[in-house]
């Protein structure tokens, strides 16, 4: 009912990147990268990625059968044609284009390929047909043994002198060194089903095979004699021989397969390769797993050791019990039968051994327990967990509730917990409950406490717990890692960070003073004793054949392992660590091209786009590799990556040095790489254009100046002259307030309170006409008046022209109480212009009604605007009356306030608006003039 224990193989086909599934031959090359011959191409393996060759990369056919790899680094290639290759440093050569492959003729395709330490290649056709190319003397020699009158089956490395090859013929063999043939021993060929072997005293034995046809004949060698290893590859498995006695075969390896070749690396890994299900690696003859071809499935889920007897979980009602070598199975179908849901697969996922002696099994259907008075089983909900209160009470987590059971008779007691749990544990007197929402705890008295609200890490799914021996509650969680816990407080936490290999933890089991720990990603074994928590780790690349771990159990150094792929076991203590690290640079390219691997590279100065491709080749790391660099001139500091590849897309021009090393899964330290990048300055960084830029800068900044300075001149004098032309503007306003007419006027006002003895209104009219003449002349010195100023020198001057004019008009002056009338101010004598023209043209020749003059100082916005209005007769009418005027009488107040305003506009860049509204009633008459002038404040402020 169960299969022999098998090997954990780690297989490799076409999904994975391999060529094709049928591999004729493999080799391991001198940088440590395996090449396999397959029916579809070639491929080389790094460790992590397969990179294929076919005839788009000069290969004469695609279909390799033959493959040795040479003391230079070179690889030889015999494809399925009459011709032979190599690969050295990126480039596949065949006889178009090396001299030496110019001068192989063969007749028949290449079978067997080998050579010596001398690099003497020996090549051997379908026909045994021999041949030798000697590539090491000059430009090489091709050599056709066929001259000896000999046919050729076999060839070796002369592994006892060290000198030349061992070929064998139909009844012979022979020392083949420097091109001659020397005669070795006599022995006939043996038959198919048997492998003819020379042991060390140069005897031939022959073992026959418990198989009728033999593929090949593969033998290793080592530096020592005694890890000789021999293969016979047959359709039915790999035959390794006994190197002892040489006398019968050690091992099977893949039974029942097809196995073509097989190699040994440099890091003791075994390869096979099959015809049509591609390559397997055997990491470690240690790890061994049980498949169980009886049952529906090989996964285990739980473990526990009972007796003498390890007892696996499985599925579909059944439980396994090893002792030594021999399993047994044990099914319960009959508790089963009594079950609801007949469709579950029915797994048993905790198997717990009470302090009475007794197994208490936690199946998807029921609760099972066997002990000296019979069976007995509860159809509770789907069992979660099981943990041990006392020696008469079981805490039962389900994926309904929590339930508290007596373990004599499985009898139900209470529920601590009334929702769905994952795990459960009993520690220091609480109820831990596990969910898929973080862990909770449980007191006797009831009062539960969600321990993810004060510690994140525990808001994750509950996987499982394991109490160690220092008191320490270990949890494990789906995401968060591994949490420890004591008195209510975390003392430990392991993660990624700390080192195990995945933050998604399925299992735990202490043993000692180590933490086991199951995850998505293979076996952690921690020592909790150190407060550094050092992690092995252990995988598939160590032997595991699943990555996935659903149980642990560790007795002594043996360690059983359950996963989707059944029960494995290996001792821990014969696991080897050897293993070798390998850096190897695959690509550099440069601004988007490849270029030829060389020691150090001088690149120009637009060729600063690097991109360094490299691997470590380490096969049994699994890629779990940390590389570590640094480029020196640019930054002299250590970084690290997983990553294969670095990218420096903008490097300025100097000196650079790239530093890489790798480090394996076991912490091996790979070779160092230092390759120096020298990239050239750019003609715009050499001293001699620096001079000339700085000496052109100087001559350019002395003929900016010049020419600014001329223009700041220019533009000085310019403001010059406007501000005289501003001043003369001025005056000339002052002039025109002061005009003939206007003193004429006044004289004559005075003349006449005079001739009518009124001297308190002429002695008024000579006051009120003298403080005006002072007014505007101290306006017209300093260019600004205020607005509180500017009020009081238009109310003199209007209260002047109304005694003038017999007060046939009343006047109002309103400024806006938001308006500072003392420190806001205006260019003086630029609003009497209007205020004198609504009088002298609109009121006075008004003849209906009593004439009105308005003037406001309001606030718009960021504008001051004044507002001069009247309701005189417009000012068409006043033009007509103007036209009957001289000359000398007419106004130019208005004209020289307009030129004025241009002025400041020039001068101060923001402009002063003026708007000149003439005033209509419903039938279009003339109703007066509005006059709005717009002010800045900007422009205010700088004339404040």
């Amino acid at each position: 009912m169960l299969s022999a224990q098998e090997y954990s193989y780690v297989y490799y086909n076409t999904r994975d990147g391999l060529a094709g599934s049928t591999i004729y031959d493999m080799c391991q090359d001198k940088d440590g990268f395996i090449w396999f011959a397959t029916e579809a191409g070639l491929s080389r393996f790094d460790g992590t990625r397969f990179k294929n060759f076919t005839t788009a990369d000069g290969l004469p056919e695609v279909e390799i059968l033959k493959l040795y790899a040479d003391h230079q680094g070179r690889v030889w290639i015999a494809p399925f044609k009459n011709t032979i290759c190599y690969y050295y440093q990126g480039k596949i050569y065949t006889s178009a284009n090396d001299s030496l492959l110019k001068k192989v003729k063969l007749n028949t395709v290449i079978t067997h390929i080998t050579g010596d330490k001398e690099d003497n290649i020996f090549l051997c056709s379908v026909g045994h047909d021999a041949y030798l190319l000697q590539t090491r003397k000059g430009p090489g020699k091709f050599i056709d043994l066929r001259a000896h009158g000999r046919l050729f089956s076999y060839a070796q490395p002369n592994f006892f002198d060290r000198d030349g090859l061992i070929v064998s013929t139909s009844d012979s063999t022979f020392i083949l060194a420097n091109g001659k043939l020397q005669f070795w021993s006599t022995g006939a060929l043996p038959l198919k089903a048997f492998v003819t072997l020379h042991d060390y005293d140069h005897k031939i034995k022959y073992i026959k095979l418990p198989v009728e046809s033999l593929n090949a004949y593969i033998h290793f060698d080592a530096e020592k004699k005694q890890t000789q290893t021999y293969f016979a590859l047959t359709n039915h498995g790999a035959w390794m021989v006994d190197t002892l006695h040489f006398d019968h075969f050690e091992e099977i390896f893949l039974k029942e397969k097809q196995v073509n070749s097989a190699l040994i690396d440099n890091e003791r890994n075994i390869w096979f390769g099959t015809g049509g299900e591609g390559v397997y690696k055997l990491v470690s003859r240690n790890f061994k797993t049980y498949s169980f071809k009886d049952s529906k499935t090989s996964e285990i889920f739980s473990l526990t050791r009972h007796g003498q007897a390890m007892l696996a979980g499985t599925g579909f009602n059944r439980m396994y019990s090893i002792v030594g070598s021999k399993v047994d199975s044990i099914d319960f179908y009959k508790a089963f039968s009594g079950s609801v849901n007949q469709t579950s697969s029915n797994r048993l996922v905790s198997i717990k051994k009470t302090s009475a002696g007794n197994l208490v099994l936690g199946f998807d259907l029921f609760l099972f327990q066997k002990n000296a008075s019979g069976s007995l089983v509860n159809y509770v909900f789907p069992i979660k967990s099981i943990d041990e209160i006392d020696a008469q009470t079981l805490l039962v987590g389900t994926g309904r509730n929590v339930i508290r059971v007596r373990e004599k008779d499985l009898k139900v007691l209470d529920t601590i917990w009334p929702y769905r749990s994952t795990a459960v544990s009993y520690y220091n007197d609480s109820f831990y409950v596990g969910t898929v929402d973080g862990l909770h705890v449980v007191s006797k008295d009831g009062p539960s406490r969600f321990l993810g609200k004060d510690f994140p890490s525990l808001r994750y799914r509950t996987a499982c717990f394991a109490r160690s021996a220092d008191g320490i509650l270990w949890t494990a969680t789906y995401g968060g890692g591994v949490v420890g816990m004591k008195d209510n407080r975390i003392i430990g936490h392991l993660t990624t960070r700390q080192g195990i290999s995945s933050d998604i933890c399925r299992s735990l089991f202490v043993y000692q003073n180590y933490l086991w720990v199951g995850t998505d990603k293979g076996i952690n074994k921690v020592d909790i004793s150190k407060p550094t928590y050092p992690v092995h780790r252990y995988s598939t690349s160590d032997g595991l054949p699943s990555d996935i771990i659903n149980a642990i159990y560790v007795d002594s150094s043996r360690v059983y392992v359950g996963s989707p792929a059944g029960l494995t076991t290996f001792d821990e203590k014969q696991v080897s660590d050897y293993s070798r690290c390998d850096l190897r640079v695959l690509d550099i390219s440069v601004s988007g091209l490849s270029k030829r691997l060389q020691p150090a590279y001088e690149l120009g100065y637009n060729d600063n786009n690097l991109r360094i491709e490299f691997v470590a080749i380490s096969f049994k790391s699994g890629g779990d590799i940390m590389y570590r660099y640094r480029l020196k001139g640019l930054k002299d500091s250590w970084d690290s990556t997983r990553q294969n590849q670095l990218e420096y897309p903008s490097l300025p021009s100097g000196n650079y040095q790239l530093e890489l090393l790798a480090i394996n899964k076991f912490g091996v330290v790979s070779n160092p790489v230092i390759i120096p990048f020298l990239i050239d300055t750019p003609y715009w960084q050499a001293w001699w254009f620096k001079i000339l830029v700085v000496g052109f800068a100087i001559g350019l900044t002395a003929t900016l100046v010049a020419w600014r300075f001329s223009i700041v001149q220019r533009r000085e004098k310019e403001k010059i002259g406007l501000q005289q032309k501003i001043h003369e503007l001025e005056q000339l306003a002052l002039l025109s307030q002061m005009n003939p007419h206007f003193i004429f006027n006044c004289l004559n006002s005075i003349q006449a309170f005079i001739i009518n003895n009124d001297v308190e209104k002429t002695n008024q009219y000579l006051t009120e006409f003298a403080y005006l003449i002072r007014q505007t002349m101290d306006s017209a010195e300093k260019g600004v008046i205020s607005i509180g100023q500017e009020v009081r020198y238009l109310t003199r001057y209007i209260e002047l022209e109304k005694m003038r004019f017999g007060h046939s008009f009343e006047y109002t002056i309103e400024t806006d109480v938001q308006i500072d009338q003392v420190n806001t101010c205006l260019p003086s004598m630029l609003l009497q212009p209007y205020v004198e023209n609504s009088i002298r043209h609109g009121i006075r020749h008004k003849r209906n009604g009593q004439g009105v003059l308005e003037i406001k100082f309001q606030q718009s916005g960021d504008q001051l605007l004044c507002i001069v209005e009247d309701n005189g007769i417009g000012r068409e009418s006043a033009r007509q009356f103007r036209s009957h005027l001289h000359v000398e009488y007419q106004s130019k107040g208005m004209t020289l306030a307009a030129a004025r305003v241009k002025a400041l506009n020039r001068q101060y860049g923001e402009p002063v608006v003026i708007e000149i509204i003439d005033k209509t009633d419903q039938e279009q008459r003339p109703t007066g003039t509005r006059v709005e002038i717009y002010f800045p404040y900007k422009m205010l402020s700088k004339l404040s």
